[in-house]
Order: C-alpha cells, then structure tokens, then sequence
C-alpha cells in the first residue's frame, strides 16, 4: 500500500525501478477532448511527474511541459526513459515546499496533477496556488483513484466523496469523467470563494470558555482543519477543570492534530468575549511559538483533514468558524476581510518572535533591495542591509509576495475608510529607503515616526543599531494594535542586539500616511534638510 509520506521514501521506491498505474489509452482520450493543445503551441506543467509517461505525452501533442518532481530518482528516471523527448524541462522541485521560482513566469495552459492529490499535504493551498497559473479559460486536470474502485487496503492513496466535493467547489466550471476507474477532474476558472466567518449549532452550558491554538510552520503559514461542519477551525477547545488557557490549547493541539507544544512556549494573547445562541462566551487566543512532531489527524470522526494555509490567501478559503476568524484576525489584524465587531482585550504578552518564512520570499526581497539600490535610493550600507534583512512581507500578511516584494513604485494599502479611501499603508520600497537615508542616522539615534505600519520602524531600527531607539506612533489604535502585532511576530528579523522598535498611541494633525522623523545628533548635508514625501517640502 503506497501511503508514503517522507521524501526518502519516494527516493526508494523510484530507485528500485518501481512506478505507477501507466497512462491508459481513455486517460488519453479526454486529456485531447478536454485539454487540446491551443493553437499554435501551449505550455504544460504535470506535477508530480514520476517516470514522466505523462509529460511526455503531452510533449508528443504540442505541448511545452514542465515536468516536477519532489524526488531526485524519479527526475533521473524520465529523463533516461525518455531521453529523446523534445520538449520538456524535468525539474526538481517540491511544490509545496520549494521556491517556485523555476515555474515558467507567464502561466500555463494546462496543469495536471495524475496520481498525486491523495498524497499532498496542504491540498488546499495548493491548488490554490496553482489556480492562480492557469491563463484565463485554461484547465487544471485532477486524476485520481476514488475509494468506491480501490480496495479497502489501497484506501490511503483514493478520494473519497468528501474530499472531491472540496478539491471541486473553488471553480467555476467542473466536469466529472471516469477513465477506467480513476476520477478524471477537469477544473476550470478558479474562484476562491470569500472568507466567511460562520457559526456552529448551539453551544453547551459547559462549553462557555475555551482556547484556540494559533500554530505556523517553517514558512510561516497557518494551520487550520477542514472540519466535518464544512467549515475552517483552528485546534482548540473548552477548558477542563482548573486547567489554564494555555494550557487547554497545548492539550488540544497534541489531541487533534498530533503536534507537541510545551506549555512555556504557548502564549495567550488576546482574549475574545462573545456569544453562540445567547450563551456568553470566552474564547483565549494562544499563539504557538514552537512544536515539534508530525502533522497527523487523530480525531476522523471531528475532521478531514489538517494543512497549513499562506496567510494572503485567509480572504478567500471560504467558511471559516467565527472564533477562529476573529483570533486569526487577532494575531494578524486585517487578514481576514470584512469581520463584524466584536470584544477583543489584547494581552501584553512576552511572547518571543515566531520565525518562519518560504524559500520564495529571501529570493523576492534580495530582488527588491537591488532594484531599490540600483535606483539610487540605498546608497549607504546600512539601508541596504536593512532592506535584505527585514522581512517586508510578515508586515503585509494580507498580500502575496510577489506584490510585498514589488521593487517599483507599490504601496500595499492596509486599511480603508467607510467610503473606500485608502487610509493606511506600507510605501513603496524605494520611498522608504530614500525618506531613511534623508535621515542621516548614526547608529545610536533615537528616531520617532508619525504614522505606524511596522516596517519603516523595522528598517530604521537595523539602521540605528543597538544603542538606538525607535518611536513609532498612530491617530489610528488599529494600526497600533496592528503594528504592535506584527513587531512582536517578526522581531526576530532584526539583527542580534539591535535597536528595538516601539509602538505607542498619540494624536496629531499630521497625515496617518506620511512618515515625519527625527533623529537626535543626526547630521545633514550641508544646505539639505529631508523633505515630506508628501508635500515635497522640508520637515520643520
């Protein structure tokens, strides 16, 4: 029974010559019906390629194919199987894990993924992420065993009805064809639907307290479970006897997904008071700052499956458990769209730093740091190292990366007002580092900045160093408390003993939007003050 889960394993079995189920002639009938090759040529990427029958039949109709597998003996083994097929790029690459940067830029024409969606890990983001490469009226093409055609034993690498129910409802247009017994799913217009904040059936009397666990990984995305609600949850659960909040999130982790946390590394953030069919509730808000063990799904009967989510794609994963979208929301203000009010009391908490980043995001941000200084904008050390190290993205968790790391003239807005008016965000790159090096810091200045975000402070406090100090105020308390967030989160980014960076409330008449601030001791060029990037004039 093939339920392999470890990369050596595929290594294994690749290497002792064996493969899969070939691709049969019906297979190919409805890849020629359903996914023809467009006019003129088209581009392919078969995930999970194997041996590579498949991509190299694709190569054999007209298609240019990306070939990716995660394991170095399956890539050897295409392309000494089919050495002379012209046409394909067989790539080592873990889709899920690795940087994606060897995808061809432009999109594809058609993504297949044969025999490989029962064992990838976080299926939704995933597909997700794929949907996003398919050109407009392009094909993503699912082939896969389904449990009513395979043995009870062979389970583990089959669909169930569940499962396709999911992997279906985020498209447009969905076609459902057999090929001698394997499912044959042709998706096409990806449509994330909206997040939705959604409630359960009426609570129990001894369900009125409870904690949430807010867990990441290694690249810093999020777990949640596909409940059988039909909905999104975070693990957690009530309270038992005189057990603390913390103390319940660990516990809950350990039981619904098998990830250890010990109890010091657990930290309750914020507390959440509301109520489910009029029976009060409080819910705490623990952040995981450290687990070991392995991903699994001990309770089946509770949900179908657990796997981490990227933070950007919180807006469109559809039904998600009230209390869970409000404590995400807790730990990463903004992040999910559109929540109704509701009691929030954040907790000063000496919670650490929670590293964890994707491979893509260091390639993007060392990208936009030479694009910011080869404009002329970071001519001095200090800014461009500040600019390769802080980690821009962990400030806009709403975007992707490719719009966090944007190198030319993008802001991300981060917050609107009632009639839609962008009211606060994170400048462009560029803007930045020229209104820094305006600046002229010395490594011991104190710096105060009006109008918060994270990130400018953050490239300031790199600047100033560990004998510096850095201010940064807002009118508005939800970008403080945004900001507060998110400096805690990515503190880490900064160097070993550098400047730290504080956020505080203050009212003021100036833009929440412009950035003004002052260094103590900070020489200027002679006749040159630094300016307002907003006006264009000098700072009084």
């Amino acid at each position: 029974m093939l339920t392999y889960t470890a990369r050596d394993q595929w290594e294994q079995h690749y290497g002792d010559g064996k493969g899969w189920r070939q691709l049969g002639e019906r297979e190919r009938e409805l890849l020629a019906e359903y996914a023809p090759v467009p006019e003129g040529g088209g581009r392919a990427l078969d995930v999970g390629c194997g041996t590579g029958e498949l991509a190299a039949h694709l190569a054999g109709v007209g298609y240019t194919v990306d070939a990716v597998d995660f394991a170095d003996s399956a890539i050897a083994r295409a392309q000494e199987e089919h050495v002379g097929i012209e046409g394909v790029r067989w790539l080592r690459l873990d889709i899920e894990r690795d940087d994606p940067a060897l995808l061809d830029g432009e999109g594809y024409d058609l993504i297949t993924l044969r025999l490989v969606y029962p064992f990838m890990r976080d299926r939704g983001r995933i597909v997700h992420g794929l949907g996003e490469r398919l050109r407009d009226g392009s094909a993503l093409v699912v082939i896969t065993p389904v449990v009513e055609n395979t043995p009870q034993e062979r389970r583990g690498i089959a669909l169930d009805e569940d499962e396709i129910t999911l992997l279906c409802a985020g498209w447009e247009a969905v076609e459902r064809l057999d090929a001698d017994g394997l499912a044959f799913l042709v998706l096409r217009g990806p449509c994330h639907p909206a997040t939705r904040a959604v409630k359960k059936r009426p609570t129990t009397g001894h369900a009125l307290t409870g904690a949430l666990a807010v867990v990441t990984d290694e690249a810093g995305r999020v777990l949640l479970g596909r409940s059988r609600r039909g909905m999104l949850e975070l693990p957690g659960g009530k309270t038992t006897g005189p057990e603390d909040f913390a103390g319940a999130a660990v516990r809950e982790l350990a039981e619904e997904t098998g990830l250890v946390a010990e109890r010091s590394d657990a930290h309750v953030v914020t507390m959440l008071v509301d109520d489910s069919h009029g029976v009060p509730r409080l819910t705490a808000v623990v952040r995981i700052t450290a687990w070991t063990g392995s991903l699994a799904n001990p309770e089946p009967k509770l949900f179908s499956r657990w796997e981490f989510f990227d933070l950007h794609a919180l807006a469109c994963v559809g039904d998600v458990f009230v209390p869970a979208a409000r404590a995400l929301d807790a730990v990463w203000p903004g992040v999910v769209p559109g929540l109704p009010p509701a009691a929030s009391y954040p907790i000063a908490a000496d919670q650490p730093p929670v590293p964890g980043e994707p491979a893509e995001a260091t390639r993007l941000r060392l990208a936009m740091a030479r694009t910011v200084i080869d404009g002329g904008w970071a001519p001095s050390g200090p800014v461009q190292a500040a600019l390769r190290t802080v980690p821009r993205h962990r400030f806009v968790p709403e975007a992707d990366l490719a719009a966090a790391y944007d190198g030319g003239d993008r802001a991300v807005v981060t917050r609107y007002d009632e009639t839609g008016v962008a009211i606060s965000s994170v400048s462009a790159a560029w803007l930045q580092a020229d209104m820094i090096e305006h600046l002229f810091l010395r490594p011991d200045s104190i710096v105060f900045e009006a109008g918060s975000g994270g990130y400018n402070a953050e490239l300031i406090a790199h600047v100033v160093g560990p004998d510096g100090r850095v201010v940064t105020v807002d009118i508005d308390p939800w970008v403080v408390r945004r900001t507060r967030r998110f400096l805690t989160e990515a503190g880490g980014g900064r160097p070993p003993n550098s400047g730290s960076a504080r956020t505080g409330r203050l009212g003021c008449s100036c833009p929440r939007t412009a950035v003004s601030a002052t260094s103590s001791g900070a020489r200027r060029r002679s006749g040159s003050r630094p300016r307002c990037w907003a006006t264009d004039r000098p700072y009084a």
